[in-house]
């Protein structure tokens, strides 16, 4: 696979020099000074919240990529934090909600588009356990939060991969 990134990086973070050429599907190499540039798989987490009737808390996002769109929490892991401290710190941020415990579901490869830049990112996903719901409050990059019976969610209201993925999984469980 050809480097989706080639015509956005050029000059050397080593050097200043425009000799920055693309390696592969991650990597430039400066042919000034032989620096080498990656543009890493990054990590983020998905939660999965259910209510006590078995229904999945879904967002709609706020903000591109993929504004208005259907969602399900989670983001970013930072650095130094491990993937359920960052899931548990996105849920806070997102809606308010305090995590007590979360499960390992699955992973999905995803690519994300931010600002021109593509990267690749793999989406960590667990069930998450939140005892008290009613703080649930949208807020950050969210724009809306609601329960939805997971047989009746369209796949394709979701904006991102991921989460995309996420739900057929999940209707084909329930199945």
């Amino acid at each position: 696979m050809k480097n989706p990134n080639t015509k956005l990086f050029s000059f050397c973070p080593g050097c200043g020099k425009e000799r920055l050429i693309p390696d592969g599907i991650k990597s430039f190499s400066c042919r000034a000074c032989d620096f080498k540039f990656y543009l890493n798989t990054a990590a983020a987490g998905i939660a999965l919240i259910f209510n006590p009737d078995r229904k999945l808390l879904v967002t709609r996002r706020k903000n591109e990529p993929a504004r208005d769109t259907l969602d399900l929490p989670g983001g970013f892991i930072e650095p130094d934090e491990t993937a359920e401290q960052g899931l548990i710190r996105e849920v806070k941020e997102e809606l308010n909600l305090d995590v007590d415990d979360l499960t390992y579901f699955c992973s999905v490869p995803n690519r994300y588009l931010y600002r021109t830049v593509l990267y690749s990112v793999t989406d960590l996903v667990f069930i998450c356990r939140v005892a008290d719901l009613t703080p649930l409050t949208p807020a950050d990059d969210v724009s809306q939060a609601f329960f939805a019976d997971v047989a009746t969610i369209d796949p394709n209201e979701f904006g991102l991969h991921s989460p995309r993925v996420v739900i057929e999984k999940l209707i084909k469980q329930n199945r």
